[in-house]
């Protein structure tokens, strides 16, 4: 898949490396959620895990595959792990998920919630929009603690459209913008090239003047490129 191609502008593409770097969730492990894996089980026996959604394109260290919403759906079940949600609900969730909502990309959508043990989705129960239990398949009456899972996302008719990946907004993951690499938001530049413009020269006074942006935002892209790399 190439990011030159046509039909994916507006989708964004990354490598698995790439979208690793960007969410802060190791490589081995979005391979693992992205293609599944084999296992031995406890009687010794071969098994596999199927992955937990089917990526847009195929995606490996090398090519770009994952759109910027399997990007957002590996940001997403990794902060469902970060709240203590085991594997098993998730896995159970996401598929229930795909199948009530009839979409491949279920957590991008701003309808989840969960308590740490379970996880829950808004849906249509007659006219009404109530919250279900994804994995009991029960209404829920009573509110759900909620956990900030959509930090940083905008969405666009319910679902993720772009992300801001630090608290200061500055830098924006936008699949409408530059194929989805990072950019300073009110300047629309790249951050990595920036960064490499920067490493090159070691003045920030020559690369604000190189590419018309003011020193605070190539300060901005510099701390930005750093912290993803670290």
């Amino acid at each position: 898949m190439d990011r030159s191609d046509p039909d994916m502008i507006g989708v964004g593409l990354y490598t698995i490396p790439e979208a690793a770097r960007l969410v802060g969730v190791p490589s081995r492990r979005i391979r693992c959620w992205v293609h599944g894996y084999r296992y031995r089980g406890r009687d010794g026996a071969e098994a596999a895990s199927e992955p937990l959604w089917h990526a847009d394109t195929p995606a490996t260290d090398t090519t770009v595959g994952l759109s910027f919403l399997d990007m957002m759906e590996v940001r997403m079940v990794n902060a469902f792990r970060g709240y203590g949600v085991s594997w098993t609900v998730i896995r159970d969730a996401a598929r229930h998920a795909c199948e009530l909502f009839r979409d491949n990309h279920p957590f991008t959508m701003r309808r989840f919630q969960t308590d740490g043990n379970r996880i829950f989705g808004e849906a249509a129960e007659g006219q009404n929009t109530h919250l279900l239990d994804m994995n009991r398949r029960q209404w829920v009456s009573k509110p759900i603690v909620q956990r900030s899972l959509f930090e940083g996302i905008e969405f666009d008719d319910g679902q993720a459209a772009r992300w801001f990946p630090a608290k200061n907004r500055k830098v924006v993951v936008d699949p409408a913008r530059s194929f989805g690499r990072p950019v300073l938001t009110d300047y629309g530049v790249p951050t990595e090239a920036l960064f490499a413009a920067f490493k090159v020269e070691g003045s920030i006074d020559k690369v604000s003047r190189w590419y018309d942006v003011p020193k605070p935002a190539v300060r901005a892209a510099i701390g930005f490129e750093r912290q993803v790399a670290a």
